[in-house]
């Protein structure tokens, strides 16, 4: 009867939500915006939906899968069906919402407790571990995957990039290859398969940090840890090139430079889209800032957080905020995820002040929601 007795009591007592619970938008992570200008957000535990209009629906409410979104999601894409795709680390869902919000999720790719890397159709096909995720123009899904499962047979038989091969303080990882990653690509037929050079040598990036698709169908990301870049891999000869950013430059005490891209320098390069224009965004979460490649140029779109000097932090941080106004002085608690809309309003989610802002094409930033 003690027991007993304990249980009731406990149920009876009234569960005290921490203000981050109780918001809907808490920690928005990947945002994505859909032909409708509907945003899609992954919060902390699930996925919300933001109308035109400002109305913010939890999705992880709706429809017959109840719970099954209420997941921590590692990734969000759309393609050009509106048909969004989300990943847990080691599958990836399909999720479709309805005019009225009914969400219908599907298992897409990947084998429950089978970590493998097998190419073929998504019905049989082996993922290891899932990491980011991209979709071209023509609705080709690419995905890391971790490439621990072939380190120890790989050999030689890879491509990576030029900077790391001829960086010394990197031996431990050239050694082991935990940070790579190999690129996976799921065709609109139904096929996995693992992207190679021309000769059979599988295409190697190592630590990346966010991945795109840039206007010609090349994959577009960013390096973190001690890389700060941004490169390219070229689709079709496995080349990967620089884009902007001093690789392997400084291993702690990072700065970020703006100007020409020859003597740019980056702190933690990020989520990373390519926009209409062909222009390359990054958010810096470290430093709280959007940060534009174009034209020959690294410049900041958007956040005027403090940075902080190296004895703060020697990975590299900056001050906190949450401030609308001007791109140039508007503060920023944790900047992540970007996509933009039809009429070219920049969608960025702010993790740490559990919302999302808005920049327009004429430089003013807003509290979209949260």
């Amino acid at each position: 009867m003690k027991y007993i007795f304990t249980l009731i009591v406990a149920l009876l007592i009234p569960v005290q939500l921490s203000a981050q619970e109780a918001t809907v938008l808490a920690e928005t992570h990947f945002i994505v915006v859909d032909s409708k200008d509907n945003v899609f957000a992954t919060r902390k535990y699930g996925l919300v939906k933001i109308a035109p209009d400002g109305t913010i629906t939890n999705l992880s409410k709706q429809g017959p899968v109840i719970g099954g979104m209420d997941r921590a999601w590692q990734d969000l894409i759309i393609d050009s069906k509106d048909n969004m795709y989300a990943h847990d680390g080691k599958e990836i869902y399909k999720i479709v919402v309805s005019s009225d919000n009914i969400v219908t999720l599907t298992r897409f790719a990947g084998q429950q407790w089978s970590y493998k890397l097998e190419d073929g159709p998504l019905a049989t096909a082996g993922i290891n571990s899932i990491g980011l995720m991209a979709v071209d123009k023509k609705d080709n899904i690419y995905f890391t995957d971790s490439a621990d499962k072939i380190k120890d047979t790989i050999g030689t038989n890879f491509v990576t990039d030029n900077f790391n091969l001829s960086d010394p303080a990197r031996k431990v990882e050239k050694k082991n290859r935990k940070a790579f990653n190999v690129i996976r690509k799921i065709s609109p037929s139904g096929m996995i398969s693992t992207l190679k050079t021309p000769d059979g040598k599988f295409i190697l990036p190592n630590q990346i940090s966010g991945m795109t698709i840039d206007l010609q169908g090349n994959i577009i990301f960013g390096s973190y840890s001690f890389g700060r870049f941004v490169g390219k891999i070229d689709i079709a000869t496995g080349a990967i090139t620089l884009v902007a950013g001093q690789p392997y430059k400084r291993e702690w005490c990072p700065v970020y430079t703006q100007g020409p891209i020859a003597t740019a320098e980056f702190v933690e390069p990020e989520t990373i889209i390519v926009n209409k224009k062909g222009e390359i965004l990054f958010t810096d979460q470290r430093i709280n800032r959007v940060i534009k490649i174009a034209d020959g140029k690294v410049s900041t779109l958007a956040g005027g957080n403090i940075i902080n000097p190296c004895s703060a932090n020697i990975a590299g941080s900056s001050e906190g905020g949450n401030r609308d106004g001007k791109a140039s002085t508007a503060l920023f608690g944790s900047a992540k995820g970007m996509a933009y809309d039809s009429v070219g309003n920049l969608y960025i989610t702010d993790v740490s002040n559990h919302s999302i802002r808005k920049l327009t094409p004429a430089g003013i930033v807003s509290t979209f929601a949260k």
